[in-house]
Order: C-alpha cells, then structure tokens, then sequence
C-alpha cells in the first residue's frame, strides 16, 4: 500500500466521521419525559423543543452551505467549525440547567452546527472517485444511526442521574473533531462537480416534473409523523408504565439498527417491489404503529420500532434515488439538498403534529393520539402511492 492510498484512506476515515453527530439534534429524545418531569411548569410542546429546535436551525444553514462550501467556504471550515460548535454548544446545557431558555439558545446553536456539516454528501462527491461514492454515503448512512443507536440508551442511563445529563454525550464529539483536524483533506479544485455524481446520470435534456415536488413534500410529512415516535418514547412508556428512560434509549436504538441493516438489502429489495417500494414501506411503517397503539408492551414495541426503522429508512433512500432520476441534471443536487432540508424541517413540525392529533383523536396522552395519528397517517401516504404513478417514469416501462 503506498503513502499516498494510506492517505486517501485516512481522508476517507475523516469525512465519514462527520456522520456520526449528524443527527446529534436527536439524541436527547430518550430524556425527554425526564425534562418534563424536572420542569412541570413548562408545557409538553415548550420542553419537547429541546429535539426539535435543532431542526429548525439546521434547515436555513444546511441550504446556505450547499450553496458556498467547496466554493465562499472550505470544506475544512464547515467540518470542522460545525463539529467544534456541536461540541461546545451540545454540553452547554449541562452547565445553564438553571434556565430552560439558555438550554434552548443552546440547542439552536446545536442545529447551526448540524447545518455546517450537511455538506458531507457534497464532500464525498468531491472527494471520492465516482465508483466508491455510492457505497462511502451508505457508510455514512449507517455511521449516522449508529451514532444515535449508541446515543439513545447512553442517554437513557444518564438521565437516571439527572435531567441534564444527557448533554454530556455530546463530549464525545471531540472524537471527530480532532480526526477532522489532523487528518481532514480539502478537495482539489478541479474535483469532479457534484453534477456530474452517479445520482444525477441522466440526459441533460430530461425536465424536473412534478414528482419531484412530491417526494419532498412527502419527506416532510413522513418525518413529521415520525419524529414524534422517537421523541416520545420515553412519554408513552412512562404513561403505560411499561420502561424507563434507559428502555426508550434502547428503543430508539433498535430503530437506528435497522436503519444501518436495510442499507445492506437496499438494492434487492428495490428489484423486488420496484414501483410499489413506497406504498409498502408506508403501509410497513404503519403496521409498526398499530403494534405499538395497541399492544402497549416492550416486545411489541421492540417490533415496532424495528418496522419503523426499516421502512423509514428505507424510504429516505428511495426519495433520493427517485430524485436523481427525475429532477432536471443541473436542478438534482439543489432538490437533493431541499430532500434533506425537509427531513429538518419535518422534525421541527413534528412538535405541533403532536398538538394536531391530540386535538383531533382525543386518546389518552397527546403521545397516543400522535401514535395513532402517525397510523392513519401512513395508511393514507400508502393508499396515495398504490394509486398515483409516483415512481420515476422509466420505472413504469
């Protein structure tokens, strides 16, 4: 092996790193119910911020540095500007517990960090020879839920000490900040341009139709009845008194694990169902969700998360191969950023979804309407793409 392919490798050990606090927003979901406890004169909506706030901030910077790393901005400043500010501001709360509004300041500043290193796609295609791009962002993927799999129950055990204790998870950013400092190449300038990755081969001539439209608005909604099953975990066992804030980490960690296993069968299971993927993934997940309404038990909730896990993940990596093949070749990565984009903005919608189905099914916690209303939710996503063609044209031929 010669210096320089040691060296290449390294490079690539470093831009994976940047994954594995990609989702650091998300990694408090297992201590939620334990900071409505610390703070009962908060509402559920003002604490339950502290997953999603991070959201909303991610989502304008992770636009604005699609648009100026590589270009106004170096690679090497996003990366590690964002993980040097996930670091700092994903501790901070620790030391401010006194006043839940600096825990919030904390946390936007958490989803701005968040942001500055959405550009890891764009570094891999930049970075990384055209036939390794492909599998270099299914390792990020899985190092991506791999990093919230650990997180969920190591928060859960810390959040038995005390309501801040989670924050200092987030120490271990320190990990990939100093694997980005030393070893963190900039691309070379005259790198392959991210229109001309593998996601986007197609004829220049082909025009973005209104499926492209529709995959990011179904993202969004997919997330924003999602994001709910991870963030109120720990609630809705609390409330059925069936766990603890350690078995909601580990919940929440058996959905990330299937997440990283679907990567593995992607490919096959695409040949297998082809253009009826997202009909069946929605109706898995929502199969995943009456598990969990209605047979309130770890077990059952295990299997559920597990059916959530896969499916959603499987349909965040559908939406993105859907988009390659029918957004305009110059308009793919602008609308591949906008897909990610919606995932931020779902999330932070997420917490007003919880108050829509709450006012609207009336169960016993708003944490149940919501499981119910997630149900019904993908139910109809499912019935909408067993009836509309909304798989890319060619796929139909």
């Amino acid at each position: 092996m010669t210096a320089n392919h040691q060296l290449k490798k390294i490079n690539y050990i470093a831009i994976l790193s940047l994954f594995l606090f990609s989702g650091a927003g998300s990694f408090m979901n297992a201590a939620v119910q334990t900071m409505m406890d610390a703070w009962p004169q908060l509402s559920g909506t003002t604490v339950r911020l502290v997953t999603s706030l991070p959201s909303l901030f991610s989502l304008p910077v992770t636009l604005l540095i699609g648009k100026a790393a590589g270009k106004k901005l170096s690679y090497r400043f996003c990366a590690i500007f964002g993980t040097a500010l996930i670091l700092f501001a994903g501790i901070a709360p620790f030391f401010v517990s006194f006043n839940w509004m600096l825990v919030l300041v904390f946390r936007a500043l958490l989803g701005i960090g968040v942001g500055f290193i959405a550009m890891r796609n764009s570094l891999i295609l930049t970075s990384v020879p055209q036939g390794q791009q492909t599998s270099m962002i299914g390792y990020g993927s899985s190092l991506m839920n791999a990093g919230a799999m650990i997180a969920g129950p190591v928060a859960g055990i810390l959040a038995g000490l005390g309501w801040n204790y989670p924050f200092l998870f987030n120490i271990f950013a320190v990990i990939p900040l100093v694997i980005l400092i030393f070893y963190l190449k900039e691309p070379e300038k005259d790198a392959v341009s991210i229109s001309e990755n593998p996601f986007c081969e197609k004829s220049s001539y082909r025009k973005t139709d209104w499926r492209v439209i529709y995959y990011i608005v179904m993202q969004f909604i997919t997330t924003a009845a999602l994001y709910p099953l991870l963030s109120g975990m720990s609630s809705y066992m609390a409330a059925n008194q069936i766990g603890s804030a350690f078995i909601a980490g580990l919940a929440n960690s058996v959905y990330c694990l299937a997440g990283v296993l679907i990567n593995l069968f992607l490919n096959p299971l695409i040949r297998i169902l082809k253009t009826r993927i997202l009909g069946v993934m929605c109706f898995i997940f929502a199969a995943g969700m009456a598990l969990i309404v209605y047979l309130p038990s770890i077990p059952a909730i295990l299997v559920g998360m597990v059916l959530a896990g896969l499916s959603f993940n499987t349909m965040m990596s559908v939406f993105q191969l859907y988009n390659g093949k029918t957004a305009d070749n110059r308009l793919a990565p602008v609308t591949s950023t906008i897909l990610i984009a919606s995932l931020s903005l779902g999330n932070f919608v997420s917490v007003y979804f919880i108050n829509f189905c709450h006012t609207v099914f009336h169960r016993s916690t708003d944490i149940e309407s919501t499981y119910f209303g997630s149900m019904i939710c993908y139910l109809i996503l499912a019935l909408l793409s067993f009836i509309i063609k909304i798989a890319p044209k060619d796929e139909y031929l």
